[in-house]
């Protein structure tokens, strides 16, 4: 029942707001390059703006670390637990049709990895709840610009929600594990 649902809210999702200005750039906001880049120019402007550029630095760094691990333990690790394809997966299609979402887009192709979870959601939750933890106004930007790519990939055709549901969960929990962690190397200096 559970996978009925998600295939039903991923029909929905996927093609409720499809037109084709979004089916053109929608792919090209969602590339991990490009998203790397956003990375790295705001914590560029980050530690030009803060006037504590030590405890700049250091967040900057823990953030860093929190994208690479999330994104390794997302899919190194449970992926391989979970191993679902994703709605794009190349098993799905017969002759270039997709046997059970014949009306769906699948606008980055056939893709044979997995699926569950997203990583665009887990590490872009985790980068999005650490940094609001630090900066709890930021949130207001940061969560719904980490929510709007976790979409992005359900738009694409490559996760299904729960896929992207999960993600945003174990990201945030990443994320909230290591400002606990880190708690006393970040404070700012008197």
């Amino acid at each position: 029942m559970l996978t009925s649902i998600d295939y039903q809210l991923f029909i929905f999702l996927n093609t409720f707001f499809s037109n084709s200005f979004f089916d053109l750039v929608i792919p090209h906001i969602t590339k991990e390059r490009n998203l790397l880049y956003v990375y790295f120019f705001a914590s560029a402007v980050h530690i030009a703006v803060v006037k504590d550029k030590i405890l700049a630095l250091k967040r900057v760094g823990i953030a860093t670390l929190l994208l690479i691990i999330s994104d390794a333990a997302g899919h190194r690790i449970i992926k391989e637990i979970f191993d679902r394809p994703r709605p794009s997966h190349s098993i799905w299609f017969v002759d270039g049709v997709h046997i059970l979402f014949p009306q769906c887009n699948f606008l980055l192709g056939q893709r044979s990895s997995l699926s569950f979870p997203s990583n665009h959601a887990i590490t872009n939750a985790a980068l999005a709840t650490i940094w609001t933890f630090w900066y709890p106004k930021a949130g207001k930007v940061l969560i719904p610009f980490a929510l709007f790519i976790a979409y992005t990939r359900i738009y694409c055709g490559v996760h299904f929600p729960l896929d992207i549901f999960f993600g945003i969960i174990f990201g945030a929990g990443f994320a909230y594990l290591t400002y606990i962690s880190t708690k006393r190397f970040c404070v700012k200096t008197p």
